[in-house]
C-alpha cells in the first residue's frame, strides 16, 4: 500500500501527533486560493519535521525548519485548491474503507477523531488523483533516461584498475604533449609510464596504482578517475603530488551490470527508478506553475504564541 502522504514524507498532519480532541481554530497561518492552514496545524507540521530530523540523526536550524514547512504547506494547499477546481473528489465509502484498513494496521489510530481521519484521507485521495491526471499521465521514460540512470549507478558502484603517469619538475606542458601524442599513436601506457613517469615505482609497476572503489582515492583524483571510460586518458590533473595523467586499465561492474545489455529484471528496475526521478521533477515543476498563478498569504505567528 502506498504511503498516505507519499509526496510529503514528514506527513503534513502526522498521525502520530493527532489526538482525539477536536481541532481548536486558533488563527489563520496560511491562505492559498481560499484554502487555509491554522497556526496549530503549522506548528504540528514543524514538530513532525523536527522529530523526523532527530530520528535521522541530522541537524537543521530552526529558520530552515520554518522555511521548509512553509513551502510544503503551500504546496499542499496548491494541490488541494487545484483538485477542488477540477472537482476531483473521494467517495465516503472508499474513505471509510481506508480508515478501517489503517486502524487495523495501526491500532493507535482507533482513538483518533473520525472527522480528522476522514478529512486527511479524502485529501490524500484527491491529491493522488490530481497528480495521476495532471502529472503522471504526461511523464514519459525512454531509453535515454534508463541508460543515464544505469550509467550513474555503474559509476557509483564499479571498481576500477587505475594507472597513472606522474610528472614533476620542469617542462611539464611539453612532456604532457609528448605523452598525449604517443598515446594517440597507440604506445602502451605501461611502457610510457616506465619511461616518462616521475613516480619511482613506475619503472617497476608500469604506473599501476591498484583496484579502487569510490571513496578509496583522493577526492580530486576520484572525481576524474570515475568519469573515465576504460582505456581513456585523462586531462592533466594537478594535486599536491604533481601533475597526473590517469587511465582506467580495466573495470568490474556491479553484478555484471552492462548498460547496453540489461536483462528484463534490470531494465524494469531502472525504468521504475527513472520514472520516479522524472516524476519528482515534473511534480516540482507543476507545483511551481500553480504557485505562479496563486494568491498566497502567510501570516506571522502571534507574539508569544506557544501552540
Amino acid at each position: 500500500m502506498k504511503k498516505i502522504f507519499g509526496l510529503f514524507s514528514f506527513c503534513i498532519l502526522g498521525f502520530s501527533s493527532l489526538s482525539a480532541a477536536p481541532l481548536i481554530v486558533d488563527g489563520i497561518y496560511l491562505i492559498v486560493n481560499q484554502q487555509v492552514f491554522t497556526f496549530s496545524e503549522a506548528e504540528e507540521a514543524r514538530n513532525a519535521l523536527r522529530q523526523q530530523i532527530l530520528q535521522e540523526g541530522q541537524t537543521l536550524d530552526e529558520a530552515e525548519i520554518v522555511l521548509r514547512v512553509e513551502q510544503r504547506l503551500i504546496a499542499e494547499l496548491l494541490l488541494r485548491s487545484r483538485a477542488k477546481t477540477l472537482k476531483i473528489d473521494a467517495s465516503a465509502d472508499e474513505v471509510q474503507e481506508r480508515i478501517g484498513l489503517l486502524r487495523e494496521q495501526n491500532p493507535q489510530l482507533r482513538t483518533v477523531n473520525d472527522k480528522i481521519l476522514q478529512d486527511q484521507i479524502a485529501d490524500d485521495f484527491r491529491r493522488q488523483r490530481l497528480l495521476a491526471r495532471e502529472v503522471d499521465a504526461k511523464v514519459r521514460v525512454g531509453e535515454e533516461e534508463i541508460a543515464k540512470l544505469c550509467k550513474v549507478q555503474t559509476v557509483e558502484l564499479r571498481e576500477i584498475e587505475l594507472v597513472q603517469i606522474l610528472l614533476r619538475g620542469e617542462e611539464i606542458p611539453e612532456r604532457i604533449k609528448i605523452i598525449q601524442e604517443q598515446f594517440e599513436k597507440g604506445m602502451a601506457f605501461k611502457e610510457m609510464a616506465k619511461a616518462l613517469s616521475d613516480d619511482p615505482a613506475a619503472e617497476r609497476n608500469g604506473g599501476r596504482l591498484g583496484q579502487f572503489r569510490k571513496g578509496e582515492l583522493l577526492p580530486a583524483i576520484e572525481k576524474v578517475a570515475f568519469q573515465l571510460e576504460v582505456g581513456q586518458l585523462s586531462d592533466p590533473l594537478e594535486t599536491e603530488f604533481g601533475t597526473h595523467l590517469l587511465m582506467v586499465q580495466s573495470e568490474v561492474l556491479p553484478d555484471a551490470l552492462k548498460c547496453n545489455a540489461l536483462n528484463e529484471s534490470q531494465r524494469k528496475q531502472f525504468e521504475e527508478q527513472a520514472f520516479q526521478q522524472v516524476r519528482q521533477q515534473a511534480v516540482e515543476k507543476y507545483i511551481a506553475e500553480l504557485r505562479e498563478k496563486a494568491q498566497i498569504t502567510v501570516n506571522p505567528f502571534p507574539k508569544g504564541w506557544n501552540g
